[in-house]
């Protein structure tokens, strides 16, 4: 239907853009002639001044000669003008008549007449098609046929918006159809009117995750926690609250969700293993987030005069052999030698790059002039050391 518009459109649109261009090139030459016909005009008037001043023609005749141009200027003039008229008319004409017929055909055949005619048999459909789309038989419905039940469910809601139900059943029409933004705005009213349905609740947790959108994230979340102050043990619910919650880094949570679905369900059950190894990595990943590593920085005394007056030190950690981006630092000013330090997660330069994704340690210290973890010249570093993740301390000396 989009598609037949849009031709509709498009042939009007090239139909007014041609009479435009046609009107536009012939006015231009009508302005031609006129411009011609006037340079003419002036000119002879300065030749009938020159002749009189050349005593050629008397003061009577020069008025006499000069009032016949004028004559004949208007005269000539108005002649093109009805000229140009008359070839705007058989120009013209023609390519607006076929505009016109060719436009109303394809409004006969493609406009609201037959959106019309599509929209009732829609409506007459929708009972029979309902049975089809929400019963066993959904998964052999086509796109086509989806296509009409949502068109006929439109039609209805248009005349009965207070639908809750109808308004989730539109949303999840819309999800399947792939038009995700239709999709959320039904099911936010049918929310409106039905806040605590657990079916809209996951219907939409699901489809908001199935947008990929993080910013989406917080509001899945708060779906399913209405989900389970409703029914603390609904499995769907915990399901997907755990992987939003590992989504977000909250291994805690992620951990808790699982756990309790995993009380649920008998390990024979297909869904059983595959909660239990999510568990287990979001265990890990919890256990890794609690690593702590406190660096002791001393200097020798030779290089302590080297130290330039409102220095900075900068303790870090980056990935043994990877990027240069530190996945932890501690910034402080040069004080009293030695200085210890603790790094962590909390370290963090970014969110999605920390000190326990590393699989082994690069541990540096830096001395730097001008406030930059960057190396320049001047700065004075430890001798870095490599350690695995395991251990917890560890000593840098500037030399």
């Amino acid at each position: 239907m989009i598609v037949h518009i849009a031709l509709i459109l498009a042939v009007a649109l090239a139909g007014g853009l041609f009479l435009l261009l046609t009107g536009r090139r012939q006015r231009d030459q009508q302005r031609t002639r006129l411009d011609v016909n006037r340079e003419l005009y002036e000119q002879r008037k300065l030749e009938l001044v020159q002749e009189r001043e050349d005593g050629l023609l008397t003061q009577n005749a020069f008025e006499r000669a000069n009032n016949e141009l004028d004559k004949r200027f208007v005269t000539e003039n108005t002649e093109l003008e009805q000229l140009h008229d008359e070839q705007v008319g058989r120009n013209i004409w023609l390519p607006a008549v076929l505009v016109v017929v060719l436009t109303v055909v394809l409004y006969s055949l493609f406009g609201s007449w037959t959106l019309q005619r599509q929209a009732d048999e829609a409506i007459q459909a929708l009972p029979e098609l309902g049975k089809k789309v929400l019963t066993n038989d959904s998964a052999q419905t086509t796109r086509e046929e989806l296509e009409t039940f949502a068109l006929g469910l439109r039609q209805r809601l248009a005349g009965e918006p207070n639908d809750a139900v109808a308004w989730l059943v539109y949303a999840r029409s819309m999800t399947a159809l792939g038009q995700l933004e239709q999709a959320i705005e039904a099911y936010k009213k049918s929310l409106s009117m039905e806040p605590n349905r657990i079916g809209t609740l996951l219907s939409y947790a699901q489809l908001l995750l199935q947008t990929g959108d993080d910013e989406m994230m917080p509001e899945a979340a708060t779906m399913l926690r209405r989900v389970l102050e409703q029914e603390p043990n609904n499995q769907e619910g915990l399901s997907l609250l755990g992987f939003v919650a590992f989504q977000r880094g909250d291994w805690e949570q992620a951990i808790t969700a699982w756990e309790l679905l995993l009380q649920q369900i008998p390990e024979s059950d297909e869904r059983y293993q595959p909660v239990a190894t999510a568990v287990a990595d979001a265990r890990e990943r919890l256990e890794a987030t609690e690593l702590e590593l406190t660096v002791t920085v001393d200097i020798s005394e030779e290089r302590m005069a080297d130290v330039p007056e409102g220095a900075t030190l900068f303790v870090y950690v980056r990935a043994a052999d990877g990027p240069g981006m530190p996945a932890a630092v501690v910034r402080q000013p040069v004080s009293e030698f030695p200085v210890t330090v603790t790094l962590s997660d909390a370290n963090a330069m970014l969110p999605d790059y920390r000190l326990s994704q590393l699989n082994q340690w690069q541990v540096m210290a830096r001395i730097s002039a001008d406030e930059q973890i960057d190396a320049a010249e001047g700065d004075l570093d430890a001798v870095p050391l490599i350690i695995d993740p395991a251990t917890t301390t560890v000593r840098l000396v500037i030399k």
